[in-house]
């Protein structure tokens, strides 16, 4: 007798992710909080022909979601995924302990002295990071900024943080337990077949629980500043600065020698720092560098951000989200927009000269809450780091100086220079994050020995409405994919799963985005993804075919599988 649970189930809810670039209406949208609830509604599925998916929560964009008139599971109820600015992420305390979808539990020790962790689906970065402070003892070493997002949601597409010396998200998982295509509860542990699991997009099953391997806490001392934009990343050349950024530096007679220092600080910077990121808000002349080192002694290490900093952190996001939804803000130029929010951006960020904040790690790995209140558009690529032509055994980070005034140029080019005319596409930031490389077989990092520059693009939903993003994005992408190592061969740069890349055309032949990514930029690891797919079901009792039938859809029907409806 087959065992019963109780779910949450809405019939032919329409479906919209926060980015606003996807939307269907599934048959079924189900909000199981259990194992059994998730392995029955697999059940109901396969008995009905009916395809199976899993919405993330918040930050989302690319078309991964499930279909029109098929299955749509979220592990966040929908009264608080619908409610974009939810005030619950700011009532204090410590996480209360669910069980089963939003288990955290802790378990053995490793041979190198750190520990495992069993963490639920379910359970937000939020969750987490509230657990890992009450507890402080371990901590992820990475993660995402966002605490509005689960833990399954941040693994399934292959998420980030920054560090030249860390992998992805995904590449701390020991375990993945799903439930598969027949409704039964599966685990992978293998270290081979990890590579895919581990980063698997949903394809393999409905992954209820992940076990990650845990660092020691530590203590981040963090020195954000704000430097000027052209010694800040400086370019290859000082004629790259357009004239409207060219500070009081620029004209003095030692402006080569500060560019050559501010080089090699930068360098210092994306080589050896624990966590490493740098923010440019459209016009502004000056940029945040944010990159610091950790500690093991808590010895006046604070709550950073304080309960007063959350809230108002969460209420300028909120301003920001009502702002610019506003008709009004809507109906002035996009130049004007892009002026208003980045000046009220930077002013937000603390980045004083003098300012040095000891924080526990999560704290400083989410250091700015209620970015979800706020939806935005974003396209994020990831940039290979060669190695130096003189020395390839150094990374070579003149790929990444390029990019990142490649970014800023375009801005400032006369299509689209807001002094001018009112087109502004990038209306909010420029962000670059170093980070490491990846083991998983369709992170857009693996094989980038010497780290990647994880490099996005923002802007509000307005300069989509404008006509104005679209052609931006992919002049950025051109740019990007263009960008060579010091030999003359061009990198393998590949688009953040999880962002706005499908639709873009890419590399020299101008190919479609899909196309280019199964013949091209995935051309051997698609086929390698695909065997190991195989192995694993061969080992735990199904095929290929029935996990494409069951947890695929249109996109992956045609990027791993050759298959096109359009």
């Amino acid at each position: 007798m087959a065992q019963t649970e109780i779910m949450e189930v809405h019939l032919n809810d329409e479906f919209e992710n926060w980015g606003e670039t996807v939307k269907n209406t599934p048959t079924f949208t189900f909000v199981p909080t259990t194992v059994l609830g998730i392995q029955n509604l697999v059940r109901y599925a396969s008995e009905n022909n009916m395809r199976v998916r899993c919405s993330g929560f918040r930050h989302s964009w690319s078309p991964i979601f499930s279909q029109k008139s098929e299955i749509l599971i979220s592990f966040v109820n929908l009264a608080e995924v619908t409610t974009l600015r939810d005030p619950r992420s700011l009532i204090p305390g410590p996480y209360p302990g669910v069980p089963d979808l939003k288990t955290i539990e802790l378990m053995e020790s490793t041979a190198s002295g750190k520990r495992l962790c069993r963490i639920g689906a379910a359970v937000t970065n939020e969750d987490f990071r509230r657990w890992a402070l009450e507890k402080n003892a371990w901590a992820l070493p990475v993660s995402v900024i966002m605490v509005e997002v689960t833990v399954g949601g941040v693994n399934a597409p292959i998420c980030h943080g920054a560090g030249r010396r860390h992998l992805t998200v995904s590449d701390y998982v020991r375990s993945v337990e799903y439930v598969d295509c027949k409704g039964a509860l599966q685990t992978v542990s293998d270290p081979h077949q990890l590579k895919v699991a581990a980063g698997a997009f949903g394809l393999l099953g409905v992954v209820t629980h992940l076990t990650f391997e845990l660092d020691a806490m530590s203590y981040a001392v963090m020195t954000p500043r704000k430097i000027d934009v052209g010694l800040a990343i400086p370019p290859l050349r000082k004629e790259d600065i357009p004239r409207a950024l060219r500070g009081e530096w620029y004209k003095k007679k030692d402006a080569e020698a500060q560019m050559e220092n501010a080089r090699k600080e930068f360098v210092k910077r994306a080589r050896d720092d624990y966590y490493s990121e740098w923010f440019w808000f459209t016009y502004q002349q000056k940029a945040w560098v944010n990159t610091w080192n950790t500690v093991t002694d808590e010895e006046s290490a604070v709550d950073y951000p304080s309960h007063d900093e959350v809230f108002l952190q969460w209420m300028q996001g909120w301003i920001g989200g009502v702002l610019t939804e506003s008709v009004f803000f809507n109906t002035i130029p996009g130049s004007w927009q892009t002026q208003l929010l980045a000046t009220m951006s930077m002013a937000a960020l603390p980045g004083e000269d003098t300012l040095t904040i000891k924080t526990q790690l999560p704290n400083a790995l989410h250091f700015r809450r209620g970015i979800q209140n706020m939806r935005v558009r974003d396209l994020e690529f990831q940039i290979p780091i060669p190695g130096l032509p003189s020395d390839p055994s150094q990374p070579d980070f003149s790929v990444v100086q390029r990019a990142w005034w490649d970014a800023i140029n375009l801005v400032y080019s006369p299509q689209y220079d807001g002094w001018v005319i009112d087109t502004s596409p990038m209306r909010l930031t420029l962000e670059l994050r170093i980070m490491g490389a990846s083991n998983l077989i369709l992170a857009p990092q693996r094989g980038n020995t010497h780290g990647t520059a994880s490099i996005e693009v923002l802007t509000v939903p307005d300069a989509h409405a404008d006509g104005e993003w679209v052609g931006f994005m992919q002049q950025i992408a051109d740019k990007w994919m263009a960008l060579q190592d010091g030999n003359g061969r061009v990198l393998n740069v590949r688009p953040h799963w999880a962002k706005e890349w499908d639709g873009l055309k890419m590399g020299p032949k101008k190919m479609d985005a899909r196309k280019y990514l199964r013949e091209v930029a995935y051309k051997e690891e698609i086929p390698e993804f695909l065997a190991i797919m195989k192995e694993i079901g061969k080992g735990q009792g199904w095929g290929l075919e029935e996990v494409k039938q069951r947890f695929s859809n249109e996109l992956w029907d045609e990027l791993l599988y050759g298959e096109t409806t359009k």
